[in-house]
């Protein structure tokens, strides 16, 4: 019978971060690191490629713009480029940053400031989902892109939050939790782009912020998080989108949030975090 297996990537990261952006690499072995909130309240301008067997690192040009809370994915088809995507540092941007021909450049804006924000990516086009601008408790609209340059709102949250989950499958992006107001969310959010439509389909069995949603060995995981500002959580949870029912999973090794995932083959990685100290590991997820 498939079981939920976790164990440690060899290795470390260069420097222990979290909430920083992912995208895939050149080869499905590999993922960019950029950004990320290191020790200090301080942002990270630092990239890097992460091999994703061995955890060895290369060191990449620096962003133009340092930021954590940012979001990470890719948009093009045979090259893609990788995009780093709002985030915050002494304020919240709405810069767009790619990576192209080797360096970062600013390849557009968001419509308007946004960090805290997830990032998905479904059909070719990337999501943005959830967030703060600086003003609201937490922003409502979902935008969509092919190019990171031009922005178009798709849909609204029926529960704006920040610091989601968020995973796509079958054709939907899946919202789990998140934070509002400084208190975490329990909602269960459905994003159907082609029509529009989002709502609330289910609840958490409780509430949960900075957590990780991934898709491991064709099964919808939800992984650590925040219970409360100051509570982390080690636990796992499978979602079945057909029934809206969660069952409990293996735990983590440690609590962790804030950590950033990406898919490779039949196993995800989360990729540092905070536990609540910074980490700088990855965590590989495999279901088999």
């Amino acid at each position: 019978m498939p079981v939920l297996r976790i164990r440690l990537l060899p290795g470390r990261l260069p420097r222990p971060l979290a909430r920083e952006a992912l995208a895939p690499g050149a080869v499905p072995s590999r993922v960019v690191v950029a950004g990320g909130l290191l020790a200090g309240d301080a942002s990270s301008a630092s990239s890097y490629v992460l091999d994703l067997r061995t955890g060895a690192t290369t060191g990449l040009p620096d962003l133009p713009t340092a930021v954590h809370d940012t979001a990470g994915s890719t948009v093009g088809g045979r090259r893609p480029t990788s995009l780093v995507i709002g985030g915050g540092n002494a304020s919240e941007q709405s810069v767009v940053q790619g990576r192209r021909r080797g360096r970062w450049t600013v390849v557009g804006h968001l419509p308007s400031t946004r960090s805290d924000l997830s990032a998905v990516r479904l059909d070719g086009r990337v999501y943005v989902v959830g967030g703060y601008d600086g003003t609201t408790p937490a922003v409502a609209a979902v935008l969509s892109s092919a190019d990171g340059r031009r922005w178009t709102r798709v849909a609204t949250l029926p529960v704006p939050v920040r610091y989601a989950a968020v995973v796509a499958q079958e054709g939907a992006v899946w919202v789990f939790g998140g934070e509002r107001d400084h208190a975490m969310v329990d909602a269960v959010q459905r994003i159907d782009p082609a029509s529009g439509r989002a709502r609330v389909v289910a609840h958490l069995p409780r509430a949960l912020g900075h957590a990780q949603a991934v898709v491991v060995g064709g099964r919808l995981l939800v992984a650590g998080g925040r219970t409360g500002t100051d509570r982390l959580t080690a636990r796992t949870w499978w979602f079945d989108p057909a029934t809206r029912r969660f069952t409990r999973a293996r735990s983590l090794p440690t609590p962790l949030a804030d950590s950033a995932a990406v898919s490779l083959g039949s196993s995800v990685l989360l990729v540092g975090g905070e536990t609540p100290s910074f980490s700088d590991r990855v965590l590989r997820l495999t279901y088999r």
